[in-house]
């Protein structure tokens, strides 16, 4: 199995193969491409439209000594993509400094305040990352002040676009064969472009991409088509010991054993600790600890990364303890849960609604006080679109914008109960529609035996890795097991034990939930598990376990 080579081996074996339709997989050289640990597959910078225009511009500001200014986003994508085009550019000029706007004082992107200050420092280009694309005012004022500006961004452009050069793969005409790029992979392409154009050390265009890695999987784009190959040779980089130290002293101190680190743990230990300084204040902390070749400081600043996270955590889980008994006076109102958190630090609004989403499987919303206004941010559920629910009263809003799964918005606080009791009669005629759309089903995506179960099959299914949006690790359905040899771990809120069934058994593992199936455990009644198969590591020893992630009766 670990040939990947040896594709007829996983056209044979039932499980694999049946995985691999599941996913679309089909033909030789797709598998082949699939299952590389050197994919091929990547497409030219310049087949994004004004690739060329963009390239041409920032050639021109370089050459002539022009001060570049790269303005970012607080977010993981928005600090990866402003530290890559430091880097890149930084090669080619000292004349390039950044600029990222407060998520508490001045909001997501472009705004007239910031270009103000850049034009007092003398700025003469700005390049967006991760954001710009529907800046149109804010792009013709700059444009008015003297200064030219290239947008690179890979969100949805709906009726506005920003004037000039936009580089965005969902721009209307854009051409480009894959849509799903972050905005860290639109800032490498611009990078790649650049480096056709004069001389770019290819080690740095191959080093850059610890950073779009990150920053893909920091924004949950599908690890899918190119992300895919580029999320693949990003975490190669970060297995042969980093060549971002600022990214490796942060995962050596997130605990992350990086000989064998995936995308679930940069995911979960890299990328919040990313986040938490854009979330708490200033995400030039991040962009300085992702810059930085002195070990010293690399260490000072992830230090200081670390605490900004404990911070964070500390901050959010007082404020989801003090939105529960809120949530549940809410769901007496109906099944759109709004709170008003009137104390709570609006950097972890966003993730409070996301665990008070996924405790009640309801949308969330939760509003605070901000400038004479209420502030909002929401999180939904799989069948209720947040999006096009909020849009459909597009008048209580001041400002508004988000997608399906979450939203963002400024409104006044008289507008609020109306606003409440509309989303309440909403999600009231989608429940009518749907009667099952609050049941928790997870989608298992085939059945399986113990006896099935093997380290070799453990390790062929690594190689469907990297997982995460669009390329989910594959769940199992064990159905009619008996569970023995259960055992408490740490705060009760974990288990281990043993799966039997047909005369075998398995170890399995349960985060979290450990607790909630223990009645359902000790019923003696038969059971169905769902599970990600996978590898438990210890010093030399490996044994093939299932992370068990619900359990019902059978």
């Amino acid at each position: 199995y670990s040939n990947y080579m040896n594709i007829d081996i996983f056209k044979s074996t039932p499980v694999l193969s049946e995985l691999l339709r599941k996913r679309g997989i089909e033909g030789d050289a797709e598998l082949e491409e699939f299952l590389s640990p050197s994919p091929k597959l990547a497409y030219d910078p310049f087949l994004l439209a004004n690739m060329h225009a963009g390239v041409d511009l920032l050639l021109d500001a370089i050459y002539s000594g022009s001060k570049i200014v790269i303005y970012g986003d607080y977010d993981c994508d928005g600090v990866t993509s402003t530290a890559l085009l430091m880097k890149v550019i930084g090669s080619l000029t000292d004349n390039v400094t950044y600029y990222i706007p407060s998520r508490l004082d001045e909001g997501y992107g472009l705004n007239k305040s910031a270009i103000d200050q850049i034009y007092q420092d003398e700025g003469e280009v700005i390049v967006t990352v991760d954001c710009g694309s529907v800046s149109a005012e804010e792009v013709a004022y700059a444009n008015s002040l003297g200064i030219e500006t290239i947008v690179t961004d890979h969100h949805t452009i709906k009726d506005v676009i920003a004037p000039g050069i936009v580089i965005n793969p969902k721009a209307p005409e854009d051409t480009y064969p894959f849509k799903g790029l972050a905005g860290v992979g639109v800032a490498y392409k611009l990078a790649l472009a650049l480096s056709r154009n004069c001389e770019i050390p290819r080690s740095l265009i191959t080093e850059v991409l610890e950073l779009v890695a990150v920053g893909t999987i920091g924004d949950v784009m599908p690890l899918v088509d190119e992300n895919r190959s580029l999320v693949k040779y990003g975490l190669r980089l970060m297995r042969l010991g980093f060549k971002n130290k600022g990214l490796r002293r942060l995962a050596e101190l997130s605990g992350v054993d990086y000989n064998n680190i995936t995308s679930t743990n940069v995911a979960f230990s890299l990328v919040p600790r990313i986040n938490a300084a854009g979330r708490l204040g200033d995400a030039s902390l991040g962009v300085r600890a992702l810059l930085s070749d002195d070990d010293d400081e690399a260490e000072r600043l992830c230090t200081k990364l670390m605490e900004t996270n404990t911070k964070r955590r500390e901050l959010q889980q007082e404020a989801f303890e003090n939105c529960i008994s809120l949530a549940d006076d809410e769901l007496e109102k109906g099944d759109f849960i709004m709170i008003e958190a009137d104390h709570a630090h609006e950097g972890i609004l966003g993730i409070v609604a996301g665990n008070l989403k996924e405790r009640y499987n309801r949308p969330v919303v939760i509003v605070s006080p901000n400038d004479g206004l209420l502030k909002g941010t929401g999180r939904s559920i799989e069948g209720i679109d947040l999006y096009s629910l909020l849009n459909r009263h597009s008048e209580y809003f001041v400002k508004f914008g988000g997608h399906k799964a979450a939203c963002g918005f400024t409104m006044e606080t008289e507008n609020l109960e109306k606003l409440r009791a509309s989303l309440n009669e909403d999600v009231a005629g989608l429940l009518a529609d749907n009667e099952k759309l609050f049941d928790r089903a997870i989608e298992a995506d085939m059945d399986i035996i113990v006896p099935d179960t093997s380290i070799e099959l453990a390790r062929a299914l690594e190689l469907f890795a990297p997982f995460g949006a669009g390329n989910p690790e594959p769940v199992f359905r064990f159905e009619k097991v008996q569970v023995v040899d259960w055992k408490f771990l740490s705060d009760n809120k974990h288990a281990r034990f043993s799966v039997m069934q047909h005369g075998s058994a398995i170890q399995c593992i349960m985060f979290n939930k450990a607790m909630d199936v223990y009645s359902l455990i000790t019923s003696n009644k038969p059971l169905t598990v769902y599970g990600v198969m996978d590898i438990n590591r210890w010093k030399d020893r490996e044994n093939v376990q299932i992370r068990i992630l619900d359990v019902e009766e059978a």
